[in-house]
């Protein structure tokens, strides 16, 4: 673990320094985001931000990376520049969601094709390559959607990225255990300037980088290698006769790191279209804007030690309605980290203990999932309540 302690300090350095300088940069160019009727901010901020994790880290692989023959890395890191510029372009001029989306498969079609960068669940190949480019194109646009708020998907990436790096050190890939400890160093040192209050957004630029990454990499982490269960299921008639059962099985842990970005999108998805209302339609209801309205016992604890932090940080004449908005921010943000870390921490514990266990535990992350979506559905965002 010393071995990653220099490269991980350097990267978090580095994007302290850059973030100031695109903000400067984005100022410049008037790639800015404006308030409107449905954001939360009340004035005008910078979106250059992703530059600011984008660039140190590439910088930082480029010092330290040392499986430099890693021609799946190098894809990847091609691949996630190509889905950055579809973001820039976007935060610049605008794309339609038809046209973003297209821009996704685009790319993680170029991954999966060209580089061949795909799981291996099916028997036919033709089906793992279109499950890949469906996956990429999913939680590239899971970690999109859940940029609605200060500091959360700058967050949730950090943590998932840690995740995955630990999780790539315990099965033997070095290379991608640095990728991600890098990428993770990155998107917390963003914090920095974009937890609540935020001076500067990551705007599409970064949401679809981290989103494109952390998928590709979840795609080529070696799960089987992380636990003793191909020991065990090689006794198991049943998994000698249906392996790809195993296969599916294995894909918990990415889903189990990735849980909150993909139970938001899920949760969108869903009751948008009970509403009548299309999935890309942006809005104020997302999980982190139901929660923002819910106050329990921990929200109320959180927000006294929020409150010192937002008038310490803010040293602008800060009104009450805006105190208050970057109070519910960034309670609702540190409560999604606690899901994330809780969530990730159990599936790396429960990997190296047995299958069943694993099993068990996402049964238990589903049901506990249902049950939120149903509490947070009852928090009326739209003109009627559900």
């Amino acid at each position: 673990m010393e071995d990653f302690l220099w490269p991980v300090v350097v990267a978090f350095v580095l994007t302290l320094v850059v973030v100031p300088l695109v903000k400067a940069l984005a100022w410049k160019l008037n790639i800015v985001d404006k308030p409107a009727a449905r954001k939360l901010q009340a004035e005008t901020i910078p979106l250059l931000g992703g530059l600011g994790i984008l660039l140190p880290f590439y910088i930082s692989l480029w010092f330290f990376y040392e499986g430099a023959t890693n021609l799946n890395l190098k894809a990847v890191v091609g691949c996630s520049a190509l889905i950055a510029l579809v973001g820039l372009w976007d935060d610049k001029y605008g794309l339609t969601w038809r046209a973003k989306l297209a821009g996704q498969l685009l790319v993680s079609a170029l991954l999966v094709l060209f580089f061949d960068i795909k799981t291996t669940f099916f028997e036919w190949d033709i089906l793992n390559s279109l499950f890949s480019i469906g996956w990429l194109t999913f939680i590239t646009n899971s970690i999109n959607l859940l940029d609605n708020m200060d500091g959360l998907a700058a967050g949730i990436s950090a943590i998932a990225a840690f995740f995955f790096f630990l999780l790539a050190h315990q099965a033997g890939q070095p290379d991608l255990a640095m990728f991600c400890v890098l990428l993770s160093a990155c998107a917390l040192a963003f914090l920095k300037y974009n937890f609540s209050p935020a001076s500067v957004f990551m705007g599409d630029l970064g949401s679809l980088f981290l989103g494109f990454t952390l998928g590709a990499v979840a795609i080529l982490l070696q799960v089987k290698e992380i636990s003793n269960w191909e020991i065990v299921l090689r006794h198991n008639d049943f998994f000698r006769q249906y392996g790809y059962v195993y296969e599916c099985i294995s894909v918990l842990i990415p889903l189990l790191v990735l849980a909150v970005p993909i139970f938001d999108t899920f949760l969108v998805m869903v009751l948008r279209t009970l509403n009548g209302l299309g999935i890309f339609t942006p809005g104020r209801d997302h999980s982190s804007h139901r929660l923002s309205r819910m106050k329990g016992f921990v929200q109320r604890v959180l927000d006294r030690i929020i409150l010192f932090y937002i008038r310490s940080a803010d040293r602008r004449k800060a009104t009450r309605q805006s105190v208050l908005l970057g109070i519910a921010q960034a309670r609702t943000a540190l409560i999604l980290y606690a899901c994330a870390a809780l969530i990730g921490g159990g599936a790396l514990v429960l990997s190296q203990l047995s299958l069943r266990a694993l099993v068990v535990f996402a049964g238990a992350v589903v049901v506990s999932a249902l049950f939120s979506a149903h509490k947070l559905a009852q928090v009326l965002v739209y003109r009627k309540k559900i």
